[in-house]
């Protein structure tokens, strides 16, 4: 199993990300986590997203979840790119095109590497509950969901030493997790955590 987590973009790390993914892999990008936000922000995502995948030598290829051929999409790459965003969003439009299951298989199996960050690191988890005090539940609808992928055994907190709203409130979870003695990923902004084969390098 190969992941990477970050918090904003890639980091201090693109090395490493471009590590857990292979050179040269193809590579989705999936920014569904803005699925509640006007279209020309998804559309400007996705090209801010897949140019700096072409940057770093990977072949970006756009993944949206909500597409009728998502699975088919998935068996032609070698990695997945999540981007940041609401994480109810994001686990919402997984979940509906069950993606979160073909994903989870093939992680588990090696046959494919995750890398995302914020939303795309914290999706991650076993529980999503924590993750309301950083993101608005109502965004994914009525009855959002609060089961992560649990291709992690611990919440991912990311923006953990910024100073702007989000950062504020992620490192006050953070606090919080630390202060009832949950283990969790803490992660800044220029951070990464890098995951293979359970063993943990994080920077």
């Amino acid at each position: 199993m190969r992941l990477f987590l970050a918090s904003l973009g890639t980091g201090d790390h693109p090395d490493r990300l471009v590590e857990t993914v292979g050179a040269g892999a193809r590579i989705g990008v999936v920014v569904n986590a803005v699925d509640d936000r006007p279209a020309a922000d998804r559309t400007l995502a996705t090209e801010v997203e897949s140019d700096e995948m072409a940057r770093l030598g990977l072949r970006p290829i756009a993944l949206d979840l909500r597409a009728a051929d998502v699975g088919a999409r998935l068996d032609d790459l070698d990695a997945v790119w999540v981007r940041g965003g609401n994480t109810f969003v994001l686990r919402a439009a997984l979940a509906a095109s069950g993606a979160d299951v073909a994903i989870t298989d093939r992680v588990r199996s090696g046959t494919l590497a995750w890398a995302g960050y914020s939303a795309g690191a914290a999706v991650l988890s076993p529980d999503l509950r924590y993750v309301a005090a950083v993101d608005d539940p109502a965004a994914a609808g009525p009855t959002p969901p609060t089961d992560g992928l649990g291709l992690i055994d611990r919440p991912a907190v990311p923006h953990v030493d910024g100073s702007y709203d989000e950062a504020l409130r992620c490192a006050e979870l953070s606090a919080r997790l630390t202060a009832e003695g949950i283990e969790h990923f803490r992660i800044g902004d220029r951070d990464s955590v890098m995951i293979v084969d359970g063993v943990v390098i994080a920077s």
